[in-house]
C-alpha cells in the first residue's frame, strides 16, 4: 500500500512521494514522523513579505554563537604557495589528505592553511583583539575581533596561506577595491593593518571591515533545508535586485565583480551586503587573474581573459536560480514565476549579447516582475513608471464601454409589431488588429541614438515625419517613429512603406542588444496592420505578429506593455503555444488594477464564454481615479443587461436590468443624450427578457382574433411604453426628417395596442 508523504516540498506545494518502508519519503528524503517544513498560511496574498523589495530582519547572533559554530578546517583545495608551480595537493601528489601547514610534495616550497591570528596573540596595531577564526573564502581567513577603541566588533581577513606569492598580491587588489567602494549593499573597509617581518619587510597585511554577520545565503539556503527559515521567492527576487543594485555601483566605478555566488553576499538585519571583494578587478584588467566560480561564471569567461558585464549579469542569474530552487512561489498563479525565469533566462543565455546590458536593465525587469508575483497573490502596490514605453492615449476595445450612437437604430430595417426581432446581442468590442497597431504603448527613444535629442525637445511633434541628418550617423530611432507614422494612414501602401523604415533601422549599425526588441516590436505592429490589408494571408500575419511580440516578451519579461501586446495577439490568433490571452491581460490587471484596456479584454474573454458575472467583476474592480474609469462603468452596465452571444442564459433577468436602469440614474456618464442612448438599448434588452419569461414564449401564444397581436405578457406593457417614449426622445434630436421618421416607426413598432 502506497504512503503519501505527509511534508511539503520547499516550493510550496504538497510532496508527491511515498514513504519507504524505513519511514522515509522516496522523493523529499523526510522523516515521515519528522516535524517537516514550517506551514505556509492559507491565503496567498499572507505568502512572502507585506512590503514590496523588503527582506526578513535577521539577527546576526552573538560573537560567542557565531565563534562555536565556525569550522576551522579548510574546505577548499590547497595548492603550492608558488605561482609558478601551483600543484595542487591531490593525488598522486598525496595519497591523503594533506596536513594544514607543511612543504609542497612538488617543488619544496612552504605553505600554511592555519589561521596565522589566535585570540591568545597580540592584539593588531594595538586595536584589534582577535577573537577567533569564524570563516574563510577562497582567498582567506575572516576572523572575528573587538575593536578596542570605538568598542564594538569588526571582520579581520587576512590571507589564507600565508606564504602564498599570489595571495599578497590579491589582498593588495581587495584593499584597493575596497578603499575605493562606498555603498550600503557592500562590505565597508574601516581599516588596514600591514604586518612586518623580523628585518622590517612588509610581509602581508589584513583587511579589518565592518561585521556583517555570517548569514551568507548559502547557509540561508541550509536554514530553509533544514526547516529552520521559509525562503519566498519575493525574497529572491529583493535579493536579486539589492545585489544587482550593488553591482551597478561597481560597474559605474569601472569595476567588475566577478565571483558573484550565495555564499558572497551577506543577509544583513532587513538588507544584504556584498563580501569577498577579492575577485573585483578593473575592467579590462587581467593581473592578477579573474577569481571566478566555474559553476556560476559565464561560458565564454574561462579565468584567462578580462572579466565582463555579461559575467557578472550571468552570476547573479545563476545565483538567483540556485535560491529559487528552495522558495516558495507555488502559490503564484498565472504567469508570475514564468515572468521570473524568463529573467533568469535572459540574464544567462550562452550568447553574451543576449544578456541584459546592464545591472540596472536587469534590475528593473526583476522588479517588473516582483511586483507582478506580488499582485498575483492579491498585494497592493504603487505602479512604477516604465522606464522603456510610452503609455498609449488611445484605449483599445472602448467599444464595449461606449454609448451607443444613433446609427445603432438607424440602420435597423423596418419591422411590424408580430415580426419585431430580438435587441442585437452586445458587441464585446474586440479591437481589430489595425487598432492594435496603432493604440498599443511606444517604445521610448534609445538615450544612445545619435539622434535621440530630438525627440526630447518641445518642438518634436509626434504626428510630423522626421529626415535623417544630411551628415552623421543615421538614426535608428527616426526610421521606426516614421514607420509609426505610416501605420497610422490608410491604404495597401502603408504597411508597405512601414515595413521598408523598420527594415532600414535594422540595416544600421549599432548595439545589438538595446535595440533588438525594438526592431521586434516594431516588426509586430508592422504584420498587425498588414493582416488588415492582406486578408487572404490574415492568420499567417497574425501569427507573425504573436512571434515577435514573444520576443519583446522574453526581452523584457517585466513589462507589462509587452504582455499587453501579446495578449491582444493572442485573443486573435486563439488557443496555441504560449501564454493564453487570459493569462497575459491577468497578470497586466493585476499589477494595474486601473489599466482599462486589459479590465476590458478580460471582460471579453468571459463574455465569450458566456460568463456575465466575471465580466462585470472585472469591469468593477477599475478604480475611480482610472483615467478610463466611466468607459469601465459604462460596460458593465451594458454587460450587466445584455444580450449575449453565447452561454446557457443569453437574456439576464429582469431585475438585473432594472438594477442596470437605476444605476444609470447615478452619475455613470455625462450629459442626458448619452443617458437616453444608453437607456434606450437597456430597455430594448429588458423587453426581450420580459417576453422571454412568459410561458410559453410569446411566438407561441395564439389569438383568437385574427390580424391582432398576441396579448401581453404581465410587465410587457410597461417597458414598452417606456421604450416609445426613449424612441420617441430620439427622434426629436435628429435634425433629418429621414432619420426622424425612422425612429419614430420605431416608437410605432413597440407602443403597447390600444383599441382606441
Amino acid at each position: 500500500m502506497r504512503i503519501p508523504c505527509p511534508h511539503r516540498r520547499f516550493t510550496g506545494g504538497p510532496c508527491t512521494g511515498a514513504v519507504r518502508p524505513t519511514g522515509y519519503c522516496d522523493t523529499c528524503g523526510r522523516d515521515e514522523s519528522a516535524p517537516g517544513l514550517p506551514p505556509l498560511p492559507a491565503a496567498p496574498e499572507d505568502h512572502g513579505p507585506a512590503g514590496l523589495l523588503e527582506l526578513p530582519l535577521l539577527d546576526p547572533g552573538s560573537p560567542a554563537e557565531r565563534l562555536a559554530a565556525a569550522e576551522h578546517p579548510v574546505r577548499i583545495v590547497m595548492t603550492c604557495s608558488v605561482k609558478s608551480c601551483d600543484t595542487a595537493f591531490v593525488p598522486p601528489h598525496t595519497a591523503a589528505p594533506p596536513p594544514d601547514e607543511g612543504y609542497c610534495p612538488a617543488c619544496g616550497a612552504r605553505y600554511s592553511y592555519r589561521p596565522e591570528l589566535t585570540k591568545d596573540g597580540p592584539p593588531l596595531q594595538d586595536q584589534y583583539v582577535i577573537r577567533g577564526p569564524i570563516a574563510h573564502g577562497g582567498q582567506g581567513w575572516v576572523y572575528l575581533a573587538e575593536d578596542t577603541h570605538l568598542e564594538d566588533f569588526v571582520a579581520v581577513k587576512g590571507l589564507l596561506n600565508r606564504y602564498a606569492e599570489r595571495g599578497a598580491a590579491q589582498a593588495g587588489e581587495e584593499r584597493r577595491s575596497l578603499v575605493a567602494i562606498r555603498h550600503e549593499r557592500i562590505v565597508q573597509i574601516r581599516d588596514f593593518v600591514s604586518t612586518a617581518n623580523a628585518d622590517g619587510t612588509v610581509s602581508g597585511g589584513y583587511i579589518v571591515m565592518e561585521d556583517v554577520g555570517d548569514r551568507t545565503l548559502s547557509a540561508l539556503v541550509e536554514s530553509v533545508r533544514r526547516g529552520a527559515f521559509v525562503l519566498d521567492i519575493e525574497h529572491v527576487a529583493t535579493y536579486g535586485c539589492q545585489i544587482l543594485e550593488a553591482l551597478s555601483h561597481l560597474h559605474g566605478m569601472g569595476f567588475l565583480y566577478g565571483d558573484m555566488k550565495p555564499s558572497n553576499v551577506i543577509h544583513h538585519l532587513d538588507g544584504i551586503k556584498v563580501i569577498d571583494l577579492g575577485g573585483v578587478r578593473k575592467a579590462g584588467s587581467v593581473d592578477p587573474p579573474p577569481v571566478i566560480t566555474p559553476y556560476f561564471a559565464a561560458p565564454e569567461t574561462d579565468g584567462t581573459k578580462p572579466l565582463t558585464v555579461a559575467h557578472d549579469i550571468h552570476t547573479v542569474g545563476v545565483t538567483l536560480g540556485e535560491l529559487a530552487r528552495w522558495a516558495v512561489g507555488d502559490d503564484v498563479p498565472g504567469l508570475g514565476i514564468s515572468s521570473f525565469r524568463l529573467v533568469l533566462a535572459r540574464a544567462t543565455a550562452d550568447d553574451p549579447e543576449e544578456r541584459f546590458g546592464t545591472a540596472d536593465d536587469m534590475a528593473g525587469q526583476l522588479r517588473g516582475v516582483l511586483r507582478e508575483i506580488r499582485a498575483l497573490r492579491g498585494k497592493r502596490d504603487q505602479p512604477e513608471p516604465s522606464a522603456h514605453f510610452t503609455p498609449s492615449t488611445e484605449l483599445l476595445g472602448a467599444r464595449l464601454g461606449s454609448v451607443p450612437d444613433y446609427a445603432h437604430w438607424l440602420r435597423r430595417p423596418l419591422h411590424s409589431r408580430r415580426e419585431a426581432p430580438p435587441a442585437p446581442t452586445l458587441d464585446p468590442g474586440t479591437p481589430t488588429p489595425t487598432e492594435i497597431a496603432r493604440r498599443l504603448p511606444v517604445p521610448r527613444p534609445y538615450p544612445g541614438d545619435p539622434q535621440a535629442a530630438r525627440f526630447g525637445v518641445s518642438s518634436y511633434d509626434p504626428g510630423q515625419p522626421l529626415a535623417q541628418p544630411a551628415e552623421g550617423e543615421r538614426s535608428v530611432e527616426i526610421c521606426l517613429h516614421n514607420a509609426r507614422l505610416l501605420l497610422g494612414q490608410e491604404g495597401p501602401e502603408a504597411p508597405r512603406a512601414a515595413h521598408e523604415q523598420v527594415e532600414a533601422a535594422a540595416a544600421i549599425p549599432g548595439p545589438g542588444p538595446v535595440r533588438q526588441w525594438r526592431l521586434s516590436w516594431h516588426r509586430g505592429l508592422v504584420a498587425l496592420r498588414e493582416a488588415d490589408v492582406r486578408v487572404k494571408e490574415r492568420q499567417a500575419l497574425l501569427e507573425a505578429a504573436h512571434g515577435h511580440f514573444s520576443a519583446v516578451h522574453r526581452a523584457l519579461p517585466g513589462e507589462y506593455a509587452a504582455k499587453l501586446a501579446l495578449a491582444y495577439c493572442a485573443e486573435q490568433v486563439g488557443p496555441g503555444a504560449g501564454p493564453s490571452a487570459y493569462e497575459l491581460f491577468r497578470a497586466v490587471h493585476a499589477r494595474n488594477p486601473s489599466h482599462v484596456g486589459a479590465a476590458l479584454g478580460l471582460a471579453r474573454l468571459a463574455l465569450a464564454r458566456g460568463d456575465r458575472t466575471a465580466a462585470v467583476r472585472v469591469l468593477d474592480l477599475v478604480p475611480d481615479e482610472s483615467r478610463d474609469h466611466t468607459v469601465a462603468r459604462v460596460a458593465a452596465l451594458r454587460v450587466r443587461a445584455a444580450r449575449l452571444a453565447s452561454g446557457d442564459r443569453p437574456l439576464p433577468g429582469p431585475g438585473e436590468i432594472d438594477a442596470a436602469l437605476a444605476a444609470l440614474a447615478g452619475p455613470v456618464v455625462a450629459g442626458d443624450e448619452a443617458a437616453w442612448l444608453l437607456r434606450t438599448e437597456l430597455y430594448e434588452w429588458k423587453l426581450d427578457a420580459v417576453r422571454a419569461t412568459a410561458d410559453p414564449p410569446p411566438r407561441q401564444r395564439t389569438w383568437p382574433r385574427s390580424g391582432l397581436p398576441p396579448p401581453p405578457v404581465p410587465g410587457e406593457r410597461a417597458v414598452r411604453a417606456e421604450l416609445e417614449q426613449c424612441y420617441r426622445w430620439l427622434a426629436r434630436q435628429r435634425r433629418r426628417p429621414a432619420e426622424y421618421e425612422r425612429l419614430i416607426d420605431l416608437s410605432h413598432a413597440v407602443r403597447p395596442q390600444t383599441r382606441f
